[in-house]
């Protein structure tokens, strides 16, 4: 499990750290950083895919497309290179790149211990990443034997989540924190569909392999229509399109993998996003690292509320928000990241709010009454 990530010179961080856990938290203001310490992530493994990784990175590829070596850099950078390391149990993992300003390739210019990497969940074959952009709904879904069997993916915008419920409907899940509680059957198409009616009320679906095409569909009930009714994914909305790889991804993940999530609460309603919150405490609980970033207080509280009720150890998670922090430098106002960092008390609350941290409501509150 990843301990640490540290980057230099990177976008908008001279130089930045965060000490992570089991489940990290990231939320904040736009443009202050969230993504960009997750970018550093996938460009390792976006490099390690590529065979690259003991050469350089590129900067463009499956996982995160940043253009040329001028939109990487740090704009007041003081040296030539880019650094990203992260720390674990078994040791550090530090890079750093020549930077190249036009260039999409940036080459090593490290020499650090290649074993290095061992252990690193980053670059295991249970690394999962679910971008915000996930697919909308399909007449049909893709199919990919090459990345449901040999890599176990569902693809970053979820393009495989279909075709790998199909195929792994009937696996047991290993993870028996997220077991959906009173359900016998803990097969991942029941645990799945248990948490999906849960986070959307009265759904269930099954799945068609078209034979045809190499494509598979997905045709969901929801308990107000009549019984025997299922419809396509196209006809039920946004929701459960964007849903279903969120849910997967926490269900069939194993102790010691890494899950990297952007806006799971997308086109959730508020209690759907708070039973999203605590899905993720659970499978964080069950010993899968997770990073999610969110705009969602309801996911927050999902969160909260399971350390409340003793379903997640408070120590397991890491808070951080992504604040910015005016300077004056000579005549001109500098806008610089900064990034706070409550921490989740047993009894679900945090020992300090953050002005800006999830407290739009109360202010709305104070300006009406």
């Amino acid at each position: 499990m990843i301990t640490k990530i540290a980057v230099e010179n990177f976008k908008c961080f001279e130089k930045e750290e965060l000490e992570i856990s089991c489940l990290n938290l990231f939320s904040g203001i736009n443009s202050m950083g969230k993504s960009t310490m997750i970018q550093a992530l996938l460009l390792l493994r976006q490099a390690q895919e590529q065979n690259a990784l003991d050469k350089g990175i590129y900067l463009n590829g499956k996982y995160t497309n940043i253009g040329v070596g001028r939109d990487l850099l740090y704009t007041n950078a003081q040296d030539n290179f880019i650094g990203i390391s992260l720390e674990s149990e078994n040791g550090v993992f530090k890079k750093r790149y020549c930077y190249e300003g036009e260039a999409d390739f940036l080459r090593e210019i490290s020499e650090e211990d290649k074993n290095q990497l061992l252990g690193l969940n980053l670059f295991e074959i249970g690394f999962t990443y679910i971008a915000a952009d996930r697919l909308g709904p399909q007449s049909s879904y893709q199919k990919s034997y090459y990345e449901v069997w040999e890599h176990r993916q569902i693809g970053n915008h979820g393009e495989y989540a279909v075709h790998y419920l199909r195929e792994h409907e009937l696996d047991d899940v290993e993870n028996e924190a997220v077991l959906f509680e009173g359900e016998a059957n803990h097969r991942i198409s029941r645990q799945v569909e248990c948490w999906m009616s849960e986070i959307t009320p009265g759904v269930t679906f099954r799945t068609e392999d078209y034979g045809h095409g190499n494509m598979v569909g997905l045709t969901v009930h929801q308990r107000s229509a009549a019984a025997a009714d299922y419809f396509s994914a196209q006809n039920v909305g946004f929701g459960i399109s964007y849903v279903l790889p969120v849910i997967l991804a926490l269900v069939k993940a194993k102790r010691g993998e890494l899950l990297i999530l952007e806006n799971p609460e997308a086109h959730l309603h508020p209690r759907g996003q708070r039973k999203m919150g605590e899905l993720i405490a659970r499978a964080a609980q069950g010993g899968v690292q997770i990073i999610v970033e969110t705009h969602s207080d309801h996911v927050l509280n999902g969160i909260r509320i399971s350390a409340k009720r003793n379903i997640l150890e408070p120590e397991k998670v890491r808070l951080f928000y992504f604040d910015r922090l005016e300077k004056k430098n000579g005549i001109e106002n500098v806008v610089l990241p900064v990034i706070q960092k409550p921490v989740l008390q047993k009894d679900g609350r945090l020992s300090f709010w953050p002005d800006g941290f999830f407290d739009e409501w109360d202010k709305a509150i104070d300006e009406m009454f």
